[in-house]
């Protein structure tokens, strides 16, 4: 459970959602029309019929945090999936920022697809506005069959095990340039995240030959 930082109790949110973990809920989105314009614009909902927008709405929660507030904590179990509507928010893994996240990104999936621990901490570098999903509604409206998430393990929370860690290899300039246009260009990332040049540097430096 995410227990390592303060909770609010959640506003009634309609007889189809449910009360959430964390953040301060704002509000109900099943009335708000900002709230299903945001759905359809949102890559990773197109695969659904619009006229699923209200019901993915109804069982949504709209949700704030405030900056420097950490959202989720890397080994902590997940029963909650976030959009963020506003806001910015960075992604950290074993206390090392690897990505960063924005509108329209997602993150807390993986926990819910696979049931495992959370792999990255999600800390709010602005305020965030955002859609929170909770895993018993996340089941009852088949979203784990019906969207189509990246492969990503640290920004969704998918915990591996037993995974052997090597140490980093040395890179040649050409290589790292190799690299980075290589994370510049891959659809599976340019899609979820924003990623600097600094947190590429910091990606290529840890990475290792298989």
């Amino acid at each position: 459970v995410l227990d390592h930082f303060s909770t609010r109790q959640a506003a009634a949110m309609g007889t189809a959602c449910c009360k959430g973990e964390c953040g301060e809920a704002i509000g109900n989105p099943s009335l708000d029309k900002e709230v299903l314009k945001f759905l359809a614009q949102v890559q990773l909902f197109q695969r659904l019929p619009t006229d699923q927008y209200p019901a993915l709405a109804s069982c949504s929660s709209r949700v704030a945090f405030d900056a420097n507030e950490v959202i989720i904590h890397q080994g902590d179990e997940g029963n909650e999936f976030f959009v963020i509507m506003a806001g910015k928010a960075s992604v950290q893994v074993n206390g090392k920022v690897v990505a960063s996240l924005r509108s329209g990104d997602y993150f807390g999936e993986n926990a819910l697809l696979r049931d495992e621990p959370r792999t990255a901490t999600i800390t709010a570098v602005t305020r965030i506005n955002a859609l929170r999903v909770a895993r018993q509604d996340f089941r009852r409206l088949n979203l784990h069959e019906r969207l189509e998430f990246a492969k990503r393990g640290a920004v969704g929370g998918g915990m591996q095990k037993n995974v052997k860690v090597k140490p980093p290899t040395p890179k040649t300039p050409a290589q790292r340039e190799l690299m980075k246009n290589a994370l510049r260009t891959n659809p599976n990332l340019t899609t979820i995240v924003e990623l600097s040049d600094s947190h590429m540097d910091d990606m290529i430096d840890i990475a290792w030959d298989e």
